[in-house]
């Protein structure tokens, strides 16, 4: 790829043309930073020197956004032969313009996630799954890592949780279309973000019974019980808990994503209590599953009510 090239997810960096450019120092890496991140709108200068420099008082703030400014501008105005990243400055707005060879790497991630954030599970297609996979390799790390401001730390907060639902809607678009090997790498990924996100060890436990290793199954049920005590001093939820009976007594089954669950949302806006009826199939199915279960559960307990007469 040519043209200009910026990481924030991770260590900040620039690229030109496929060269390195450096920008120092880290001051000049968080305004740059920050104006890129909310590039759609003019800044107020007042604004930008008590959120960037809030430790200090109005006047340094002030003299301390005006040198900061001098010296990004500086940085950019030495890439000759290339158009670049312009700052629009008055006495009261600052705003960044970027050429059309511009690519972000914030904006290329929140671009994929927005595309598919209200597709269901069903819905997602091979040309979504690749588009999701691109965006989970583009976030390199957290934004702007090094930076503890308050707007960077909201910023990277409101990033993270998406992250954490991309990585959510792969792992199910993975155990949809029995990908497990793939699912399994995902869910872990999710877990090393966040140890505690239950519905993720409820992913891995189903995705290692699916792919022969019932015992892997079980370990993770164990490392999410002794997770959830330790950080949070809670017990697994109770759907959890019945996941790891249905794997313990070899009875889980897969959901089976049949054409009739998979109707479209067209039709079902066409035939309003056709929705009605799907849920209530649902309901049903659930509810006899649930009764299953319970019965092998008290089989097992009672024993053969016969046994003693032979």
């Amino acid at each position: 790829m040519t043209g200009w090239k910026i990481r924030l997810f991770g260590k900040f960096r620039i690229e030109r043309e496929e060269k390195l450019i450096a920008i120092e120092p880290r001051k000049v890496q968080e305004l740059f930073g920050y104006l890129l991140l909310f590039r759609n709108h003019p800044q107020l200068r007042e604004l930008l020197s008590e959120t960037l420099w809030g430790d200090q008082s109005s006047t340094k703030s002030r003299k301390s956004l005006r040198q900061t400014l001098w010296r990004l501008q500086s940085a950019l105005g030495k890439q000759e032969n290339s158009a670049q990243p312009a700052l629009l400055i008055d006495n009261d707005w600052i705003q960044i313009v970027l050429p059309p060879d511009f690519w972000l790497d914030t904006a290329e991630f929140e671009k994929i996630f927005n595309s598919v954030k209200g597709k269901r599970i069903q819905e997602l297609r091979a040309p979504d799954f690749k588009k999701m996979q691109f965006a989970a390799d583009i976030y390199e790390g957290n934004l702007l890592e090094g930076c503890y401001q308050d707007w960077c730390v909201f910023e990277r907060e409101r990033f993270q949780t998406m992250q954490l639902m991309l990585l959510d809607k792969l792992v199910q678009y993975c155990e949809l279309h029995q990908l497990h090997d793939v699912g399994l790498d995902y869910g872990l990924e999710i877990l090393r973000h966040d140890r505690t996100y239950e519905r993720a060890h409820r992913q891995l436990m189903r995705l290692y019974f699916l792919n022969g290793n019932r015992t892997q199954a079980l370990h993770q049920y164990a490392r999410c019980v002794m997770t959830l005590r330790e950080e949070l001093g809670v017990e697994p939820a109770e759907r959890t808990n019945q996941l790891y009976e249905q794997i313990r007594l070899d009875t889980f089954k897969p959901p089976e994503y049949s054409q009739e669950r998979s109707v479209s949302t067209t039709s079902i806006r066409a035939n309003p209590g056709l929705k009605d009826v799907l849920n209530r199939l649902e309901e049903v199915s659930e509810m006899l599953s649930r009764l299953e279960h319970r019965i092998q559960e008290e089989i097992i307990t009672v024993g053969d009510p016969f046994s003693s007469q032979r």
